[in-house]
C-alpha cells in the first residue's frame, strides 16, 4: 500500500508536454535504433524514458505504472495515452498498445511508426514553409504601409500646425506595426533549435571564435555611440561607422553557419559509410573509423580526426562521440550521434542503426535546404525593401527641411512677418528650428528601427545562428547610412536648380 500511494504521488508529479513533430519524429528514431539490437522490451521502454526530448516523459510515466504499479505494457501505454495532452502522442501510444496486445514485435511496429512520423513531420514542415512564403510577402506590405505612416506624418506637418503629441503617437504604432509583423514571421516558421547552447568545449571553432568577437565589439559599439552623439555626428555618420565594426561579427557568423550547415549534409553520409564499412570489415565502429576515407566528408574531417586521437588515447568511447558532437556546434549532430554510438553499444547493428539514423538526418537537413531556398529569397526582398523605405522617408523629410529654408528665406520679417503669414496662412512657415529637429529625429528613429525590424525578421525566418544577425543589421544600416547621406544634398541640389 505504501509503495503504491508514492507511486501515485510520483507519477502525478509527471508533466505531460506538448509533443511537436520533430521531437516525437526524433524519439521513434531513437527508439527504432535501440530495438534493433534485439533488447527486450522492458530494456526498450527504459532507454525511451532516458532520451532527452519531450516524449520521454510519457515513457516515465509508463515504466512507473509497469514497475511500481505492476501493469503491463499494453495497459499502461492505453492509461499513459488516454492522459496524454498532445494529439500526436495519445495517437502513438493508443497505436502501441494496440501493437504489443496483439503480440507484434516491437522493432518491427517502431520501425514502422517511424517511417510513417517521417512523412508527418515532412507534410508539417512544407506546410510552415508555405505559410512562411505567404507571411514574407505579407511582411512587405507592412514595411511598405509602416513606411507611408511616416511620409504621411512629414506631408501632414506641412499642410496642418505641427502636433507634437499625435505625430509621436503615429511613429509608436508604426513601431508596433512592424514588430508585430516580425513576430508574425516568428511564429509562421518552423519552430527548430539548430545550435546547441555554446560553452566551454561547446561549439566548433568557428563559432566560438564569433561569441569572442561578438563581446569585444558590441561594447566598443555603445561607446562609439556615446561619443558621437556627444560630438554631435550626425545619425547617417554614426551608422556607417557602426556597420563597418559589425560586419566582421557578421562575417563570421555566416561562415560558422555555412560550416554547420555543410557539416549537417555530410553527417548523414557519414553514418551511413561508417556503418557499412564496420559491418563489411567485421570491426568496431572505432576501428572502422580509422579505414574511412574522410575526404568524402571535407567538413567532417577535422573533427573526424580529433574524434580518433581521443579513442586512441584510451578515453571513453561514449564520451568521445558525445564530444564529437558538441564540436561540431550543430544541435542535430550532437543528438543524432548518441542514437548511433548508443545504438550500436548495446549491440545494434552498425549498419543498420547507422542507415536508421542516416535516414533522420537527411530527412531534416532536405527540408531545412527548402527552408533556406524561402529564406535566402526573403533576405533579399526585406534588404531591397529597406533601401527603398529608408530612400523615401529620408527623400520626404528632406524636401520638407528644404521648403522650410525657402519660405524661412522669403518671409518677410518684423512686424509685416505676422501680417504676411496671416494672409498665406502656411503650416510651412510656422516651423521652428527645435520642430524640424524633432521631426527629422523621428524619421531617422523609424530608419533605425526598420533596420532592426528586418534583420529580425530575416534571422527568425532562417532559424540558423542567430549571431548571423549582425550581419544583416551591418546591412541594413549601411544602406540607412547611405540613404541619409546622398539622399539631402541630391534633394538640395534639384531645388535649388
Amino acid at each position: 500500500m505504501t509503495s503504491s500511494k508514492s507511486s501515485q504521488k510520483r507519477a502525478n508529479k509527471v508533466s505531460f508536454k506538448i509533443v511537436s513533430e520533430f521531437d516525437l519524429f526524433y524519439h521513434l528514431t531513437y527508439m527504432s535504433a535501440m530495438s534493433s539490437a534485439g533488447i527486450s522490451r522492458s530494456k526498450t521502454f527504459e532507454l525511451a524514458a532516458e532520451a532527452r526530448t519531450e516524449a520521454a516523459v510519457y515513457f516515465v510515466a509508463i515504466n512507473q505504472l509497469v514497475n511500481e504499479l505492476r501493469f503491463d505494457y499494453p495497459e499502461a501505454c492505453r492509461r499513459v495515452g488516454t492522459a496524454a495532452k498532445s494529439k500526436n502522442m495519445r495517437s502513438f501510444l493508443l497505436r502501441m498498445s494496440d501493437a504489443l496486445r496483439s503480440g507484434e514485435p516491437l522493432s518491427e511496429f517502431l520501425t514502422r511508426e517511424a517511417s510513417v512520423m517521417s512523412t508527418a513531420y515532412e507534410n508539417n514542415y512544407e506546410r510552415k514553409i508555405e505559410t512562411l512564403k505567404q507571411w514574407s510577402n505579407a511582411f512587405s506590405s507592412v514595411v511598405i504601409s509602416v513606411a507611408l505612416i511616416i511620409i504621411i506624418q512629414i506631408i501632414s506637418a506641412m499642410i496642418y500646425s505641427m502636433d507634437l503629441g499625435a505625430m509621436t503617437g503615429m511613429v509608436i504604432a508604426g513601431i508596433m506595426l512592424s514588430s508585430f509583423a516580425a513576430w508574425i514571421i516568428w511564429r509562421s516558421a518552423p519552430a527548430e533549435s539548430m545550435v546547441i547552447k555554446l560553452g566551454k568545449g561547446r561549439g566548433s571553432k568557428k563559432q566560438q571564435r564569433t561569441e569572442r568577437l561578438f563581446r569585444l565589439v558590441m561594447p566598443l559599439c555603445a561607446m562609439v555611440i556615446a561619443v558621437l552623439s556627444v560630438m554631435g555626428v550626425e545619425v547617417g555618420v554614426q551608422l556607417l561607422i557602426i556597420s563597418f565594426m559589425l560586419v566582421p561579427v557578421g562575417l563570421a557568423g555566416f561562415r560558422a553557419d555555412n560550416l554547420r550547415v555543410a557539416q549537417d549534409d555530410d553527417f548523414s553520409q557519414f553514418l551511413r559509410s561508417t556503418g557499412s564499412m564496420a559491418a563489411s570489415s567485421g570491426t568496431t565502429v572505432n576501428e572502422a573509423l580509422l579505414r574511412l576515407d574522410l575526404s568524402s566528408f571535407p567538413s567532417l574531417e577535422d573533427d573526424i580526426e580529433r574524434l580518433n586521437k581521443r579513442l586512441k588515447a584510451r578515453i571513453d568511447p561514449m564520451l568521445c562521440w558525445r564530444q564529437f558532437g558538441l564540436d561540431t556546434g550543430s544541435k542535430l549532430i550532437s543528438e543524432v550521434v548518441e542514437i548511433f554510438y548508443g545504438g550500436v553499444l548495446i549491440g545494434g547493428a552498425p549498419e543498420v542503426v547507422g542507415y536508421t539514423c542516416s535516414l533522420f538526418v537527411a530527412k531534416v537537413t532536405q527540408l531545412r535546404a527548402k527552408r533556406r531556398l524561402v529564406t535566402g529569397t526573403f533576405s533579399a526582398l526585406t534588404t531591397i525593401m529597406q533601401a527603398i523605405v529608408a530612400g523615401l522617408m529620408v527623400f520626404v523629410m528632406a524636401i520638407v527641411n528644404n521648403f522650410a529654408i525657402m519660405v524661412k528665406d522669403i518671409m518677410p520679417s518684423g512686424d509685416a512677418a505676422a501680417e504676411a503669414q496671416q494672409s498665406v496662412n502656411m503650416g510651412m512657415a510656422q516651423f521652428t528650428d527645435a520642430q524640424l529637429a524633432q521631426l527629422a529625429a523621428m524619421t531617422s528613429l523609424m530608419v533605425v528601427v526598420m533596420a532592426f525590424v528586418g534583420a529580425a525578421a530575416i534571422i527568425l525566418s532562417d532559424g540558423g545562428y542567430k549571431l548571423k544577425a549582425t550581419f544583416y543589421v551591418a546591412l541594413m544600416m549601411f544602406i540607412s547610412s547611405i540613404c541619409m547621406l546622398v539622399v539631402p544634398p541630391m534633394v538640395a541640389g534639384m531645388l535649388t536648380n
